[in-house]
């Protein structure tokens, strides 16, 4: 919280906006971590700021952005889906690149590419042709990595700043990454979702996500299709039948939270990934459902017959990914 707030300060201050005319976005969830609580306090951290940002305001708002409009809702999901789209590239091909470098300049080029695209100033068929032929021009190499997939807290799995480059680390150290779209942990987790809201009673808010999930099916298999050459096909997410490893950790299906989330995620990963060799679990200091993942890695271990490393950052400048290295030497 305080370091989105502190950005939150450095951005309008930057731009040299008026406080007071500036809104914080954050998310309204029912989620665990009690994220309810978060614009609240928040709030309290700009009051105590002072220097006018007392009078900035935090806009309480639905982590699908319907309330703003579809056109919000549809963006975001597509900023994500080619977001981790492009991330995914990256991992499979910068390991194998023969000129260092070429990979993430290719990442930092189509992302420019895909910001034109959410301005409206380039149709996305478009800037997503454009993107691809970036990494299909990049010489690889023929050499033989162990695959390793992340897991875990998303404060952490997919920030390269906490998490101390853990990608470009397993790269250096020997592996190939496997990393997870957002859009994909959305259709993981939807049945959950869902289900959940029946029992609550909440009728609409399941029929409006059911509709609103159908119809970004449609745009999702039209923009994929420019991925395949790299990827392969899209990857195979059967939500029911990865919920039938729950109740080998006990876990129930009204359950919920990240716990819950990851044995999925796991499973998935399997199904699409036969090969994975390693697991790592990225958990922030002092978080309680990491712990509790953390609790059942002997068990993955020992159904899934893949070791599991579990890493804790702690915000400090101690190196905590060296434990990586003796599971990819000699693989």
């Amino acid at each position: 919280m305080n370091i989105i707030v502190q950005e939150f300060i450095e951005y309008v201050q930057i731009h040299g906006l008026k406080p007071e005319e500036t809104i914080l976005w954050m998310m309204k969830s029912k989620l665990s971590c009690n994220l309810r609580l978060y614009p609240f306090y928040m709030k309290s951290i700009l009051e105590g700021y002072g220097n006018g940002f007392e009078k900035a305001s935090i806009y309480f708002g639905q982590n699908t952005y319907l309330e703003i409009s579809f056109n919000a809702c549809f963006y975001a999901y597509f900023a994500y889906m080619l977001g981790g789209l492009i991330r995914r590239m990256g991992c499979k091909i910068r390991p194998y690149e023969r000129i260092a470098g070429e990979t993430d300049a290719a990442i930092k080029k189509s992302v420019e590419m895909l910001e034109q695209v959410f301005l409206g100033n380039v149709p996305m068929d478009e800037a997503i042709e454009k993107a691809i032929s970036l990494f299909d021009e990049i010489p690889k190499k023929v050499v033989h990595r162990p695959k390793v997939a992340i897991f875990g807290d998303f404060y952490v799995r997919d920030n390269d700043v906490m998490n101390q480059d853990l990608i470009h680390f397993i790269e250096k150290a020997g592996g190939e990454v496997i990393s997870t779209p957002y859009n994909d942990y959305v259709k993981i987790t939807i049945e959950n979702i869902l289900r959940r809201a029946v029992a609550r009673g909440d009728y609409l808010k399941t029929g409006l996500y059911s509709g609103i999930m159908s119809i970004l099916k449609l745009f999702e298999d039209k923009y994929y299709k420019y991925f395949i050459n790299i990827l392969g096909p899209p990857p195979v997410i059967q939500p029911k039948k990865l919920e039938k490893h729950l109740a080998d950790f006990n876990i129930k299906l009204l359950n919920s939270g990240e716990s819950y989330e990851n044995i999925l995620k796991i499973f998935y990963i399997i199904e699409n990934h036969p090969d994975v060799v390693l697991f790592v679990q990225t958990n922030p200091a002092f978080c309680c459902p990491s712990l509790v993942t953390e609790a059942m890695t002997h068990e993955i271990t020992r159904i899934t017959r893949i070791p599991v490393v579990t890493l804790t950052y702690d915000g400090t400048n101690e190196l905590k990914n060296d434990v990586l290295i003796p599971y990819l030497q000699g693989r």
